[in-house]
């Protein structure tokens, strides 16, 4: 028979996704104050901006006869996105970097991690993540089922260790893929996307409070436009004025997405901690059965056996 002394044993169990939920609330209601605004109020300026081009942008296009689908308002469309949607990742990342501080129990310095998150390496390794991810999306989509949870500790290993690149996204992935008690509820991997489900879900359903309000005007007008047999040059010019209304259900938003995020963050960072130091308490127990082998270490001064 094996001597369980034999074998290194983790220093303590993984945490249950219950629990991680719990932690990860009461980590966002104590650092709230300090953390959010410095993220939140930033970015809803720039939803603000955003929704004000885009009102301009369509009512230019609208007071022109024929202009109303013109392709110019497609591309600048997509370039605004794309433009917001960089800066946004920007901040979620100065979020990130201090929710990994605060759950280090080291001081949150905002602009610091707004410095952290406009570096360059980091900005590197964001570009390598997403290219990943939208490479499993275009694997038939269910491939991000898997990759965008085995990646999910990218960003907090990049604040945490400062490891960046290929290095970062392969550090991730052993984490994530860590489990040696074969346990499947308990790899971080289920737990990574069993938090993405969360996140998503209380996302979509808080924008969906804020924005439906704003929407309902706007769809009862269409088709009172279009009930009452109004051309399509009418329809959209009666659609730009809409376009200003839903500049504050974009700031709503913006700002909604922001806590919601402030709390994925710090599950995330809990999850990496977990992880790490099972992982590392189980090579460090697994060391010392090499070196001392099932007994206990010898005594100071003890010759090794």
């Amino acid at each position: 028979m094996t001597d369980p002394l034999s074998r290194p044993r983790l220093p303590f169990g993984a945490m249950p996704f219950s629990m991680l939920l719990d932690e990860a609330m009461r980590h966002t209601r104590r650092h709230f104050k300090t953390i959010y605004p410095a993220v939140a109020i930033p970015l809803a300026l720039l939803a603000a901006a955003t929704g004000v081009l885009q009102a301009l942008w369509f009512q230019g296009l609208t007071s022109r006869t024929g202009l109303g689908a013109s392709p110019l308002w497609s591309v600048q469309t997509i370039l605004l996105g794309f433009a917001q949607g960089i800066v946004m990742a920007i901040g979620l990342i100065a979020l990130q970097k201090a929710a990994v501080d605060a759950t280090a129990g080291r001081p949150v310095d905002m602009k610091e991690a707004w410095r952290f998150a406009v570096r360059a390496p980091v900005l590197g390794t964001l570009f390598l993540h997403g290219l990943a991810l939208i490479a499993s999306v275009l694997a038939c989509l269910f491939p991000v089922f898997y990759v965008a949870p085995l990646l999910s500790l990218v960003p907090v290993i990049m604040a945490e260790e400062q490891i960046f690149g290929g290095a970062a996204l392969s550090r991730s992935a052993a984490l994530t893929r860590y489990n040696p008690q074969g346990r499947f509820f308990e790899t971080p991997l289920v737990k990574a996307l069993a938090l993405m489900l969360v996140t998503a879900v209380i996302s979509y359903a808080v924008a969906f409070l804020v924005v439906l309000p704003f929407q309902i005007p706007m769809f009862i007008s269409i088709f009172r436009d279009a009930a009452a047999g109004k051309d399509t040059a009418a329809t959209m010019g009666s659609m730009s004025k809409w376009f200003w209304i839903q500049i504050p259900s974009q700031i709503l938003q913006s700002l909604t997405t922001v806590a919601v995020y402030l709390y994925a963050a710090f599950g995330y960072a809990l999850l990496f901690f977990d992880a790490r130091s099972r992982k590392e308490g189980s090579d460090l127990a697994a060391e010392i059965h090499t070196v001392f082998g099932s007994g206990p270490p010898p005594l100071p001064g003890e010759p090794l056996r």
